[in-house]
Formats: C-alpha cells, structure tokens, sequence
C-alpha cells in the first residue's frame, strides 16, 4: 500500500486531487501537479511531467538530500533552472484545501514563511509498505512485518513449500534492491522446480 501522509483531511481529497499512484500519465497533462518526496519515483514523475507540461511542476522534499539516482537529481536541477520545475526543499505539504477537490496545498518550509499553492493534482510519492493481509495468518516466522527466511539455500520460510522474495522477506544482511530480488527469486524457483517435479 502507498505510505501516505498525515494530514486531517487528507482522505476526503482521495481520487479527487490526491494520487498516489500514475496509472494513466497521459490524464495529468496539462494539468497543474505537485510531487511530493524524493526517491527515484518522485524525480522521475516530476522530470517526465516538466518535459511534456506548459505550466511548471512542482517538487516538494523535506530534506536537501535524495535517495534517487544521481542523474535524476541532476536533471531536476536543469529543470529547475529553466523555470520547469517549482523546487522546494527542507519543506513539507501540511495541509489540503478545496470543496469537492483539492484546489490547493500548504507548504510548510524551514525558516520560510509558509507558501499556499493553486493546483489540480498532488501526488505524495514516499513509497509503499507491505502488507501481509491474511498471509500473516499462516503461521509464518514473521519479524518486523516481513516473512523470515533461509537466506543460505532458498528464501524457503519455516513452513516447507513456502518462499518469500523481494520487499517481503527479511535475513540477516537484507537488502530491499531489485537486483536482490532477482537472486532470491531465480533460487527459489529452482528448490520449487525440484518439489513440483521430483522425477526430473
């Protein structure tokens, strides 16, 4: 599920101003966006929107630094330059105004007074977090809200059969890479191949 922030009214403006997921980019051109966070998804949706928008997209980070890729915050910064991109950084939305829909954001900066902005869409982008559901009802070894399993042979969790990779396993020395999860997935589908067909 999407990590969404705290603010009171933040539910009422839910797919009414409040996106937390581009599904169809193509509905958001030309209109007035504001992006929130600062991983690879943030950067990327706000470079790929400065560069088909007329109207500048706004950026909105509450630190200086980022966890996305070097070139991406390179490029934003270009944007940035070319009036593209309205950048605020060390700053966060507070809160959301609007009747039927989001008409406007406050920006909460530090050492600034705070900034209300017009806009049509927001999209607070700091991620997911997983959710077992009923999985976690199996009898699974759960630790902090993630499957353990053996990292040594197969990602195979304590009941036989059944594997975790990816996001929703955790091992001493884990590492939430798409890469990583790629490993875990190519030797666990090797110990299943062996169960599923035990003759070959």
């Amino acid at each position: 599920e999407p990590r969404k922030p705290k603010i009171d009214v933040l539910q009422k403006f839910e797919k009414k101003g409040v996106e937390f997921i581009v599904k169809d980019p193509d509905s958001f051109i030309g209109k007035k966006i504001f992006i929130s966070g600062g991983g690879d998804s943030a950067l990327d949706w706000a470079i790929y929107f400065a560069e088909r928008n007329k109207s500048s997209v706004g950026l909105v980070h509450r630190s200086e630094s980022f966890r996305a890729h070097k070139d991406s915050v390179e490029k934003v910064g270009k944007l940035q330059k070319e009036g593209k991109i309205d950048f605020y950084t060390n700053a966060e939305v507070i809160d959301l105004m609007g009747d039927e829909t989001l008409s406007m954001i406050e920006i909460k900066q530090k050492d600034q007074p705070n900034v209300k902005i017009k806009l049509d869409t927001w999209l607070p982008l700091f991620g997911l977090s997983p959710k077992l559901g009923p999985i976690a009802k199996w009898g699974l070894e759960i630790e902090k809200n993630a499957i353990k399993v053996d990292h040594t042979l197969d990602y195979q969790s304590n009941i036989p059969g059944i594997f975790a990779i990816g996001d929703v396993n955790t091992y001493p020395g884990k590492l939430k890479l798409i890469l990583c999860g790629f490993h875990e997935a190519t030797l666990a589908v090797q110990t299943a191949y062996k169960i599923i067909n035990p003759d070959k």
